[in-house]
């Protein structure tokens, strides 16, 4: 394993428009690049995360902002004990953790991110909206000469 894996984050990119199909698009990049990073056990709560925020910003954010096609976008950030998984929009606008009666049928997805994710909060970036993020923490564990790895807990995801 190469010594830099550890110190420097490894970036995916993935523009989006605010079209149906993003949120496929979205979830296949999450699920591949989690792959490629040897991180597949983490695929399934950031594939569901990933969906919601970008549900969220084409039903909500794409379409509040006065210039239509400025697309979405989704970056996923890999740091030493963590994957940071970001979705930007052209919106400013803050997203809110609902509490909805049992009755309402929708305003549950950011319930749901945050019971996934470890934190999740929105940054805004300067000139191009904001970033819904939510970060997925891993287990370090050594990697020894002979091959044995030392044990982890169940929760816990190698990164």
């Amino acid at each position: 394993m190469p010594s830099d894996w550890w110190d420097s984050p490894a970036v995916a990119a993935c523009p989006l428009g605010t079209g149906a199909q993003s949120g496929r698009t979205a979830r296949k990049f999450t699920r591949n690049t989690l792959k490629e990073w040897g991180l597949v056990a983490l695929a399934d709560d950031a594939e569901a995360i990933v969906g919601e925020f970008v549900a969220n910003a084409v039903s909500h954010a794409a379409r509040s902002v006065p210039e239509p096609g400025q697309p979405l976008g989704l970056r996923l950030l890999r740091r030493t004990g963590e994957v940071m998984c970001a979705v930007l929009d052209p919106s400013d606008r803050a997203p809110v953790l609902r509490m909805p009666d049992r009755n309402e049928e929708a305003g549950r997805g950011l319930q749901m991110v945050d019971a996934l994710s470890d934190v999740w909060g929105w940054s805004p970036v300067t000139g191009r909206g904001k970033a819904v993020w939510a970060i997925l923490f891993c287990a370090l564990y050594l990697y020894f000469v002979n091959a044995h790895s030392a044990p982890r807990s169940l929760n816990s995801v190698p990164c």
